[in-house]
C-alpha cells in the first residue's frame, strides 16, 4: 500500500538564492519531517531537499535559506 505524502496547510515558505534562476527565490515548504531534510553536498554546502508542492516534486536550496510562517 503507497503511503500517503503529509499534506501542505499553506502557512510556510522556503526563500534562498536560486542558481538556476539567478535570482531569490520563495516556494511552497511543507515543514513535516518527512517532506525535507538537510544533507552536506561533496562540495561542502548545507543543502536542504524539500518537496515543492507547486512542483510536485523534490527541489533542493543551498544555504543560507530562510523559512517564513504566513499567519
Amino acid at each position: 500500500m503507497e503511503k500517503k505524502k503529509p499534506k501542505w496547510d499553506g502557512k510556510y515558505y522556503i526563500k534562498y538564492f536560486s542558481k538556476l534562476d539567478g535570482k531569490k527565490i520563495r516556494r511552497p515548504y511543507n515543514p513535516h519531517h518527512e517532506m525535507q531534510h538537510e544533507f552536506i553536498a561533496g562540495s561542502g554546502n548545507l543543502c536542504k531537499r524539500y518537496w515543492d508542492e507547486s512542483k510536485d516534486g523534490l527541489r533542493t536550496a543551498n544555504a543560507p535559506w530562510t523559512i517564513e510562517v504566513r499567519k
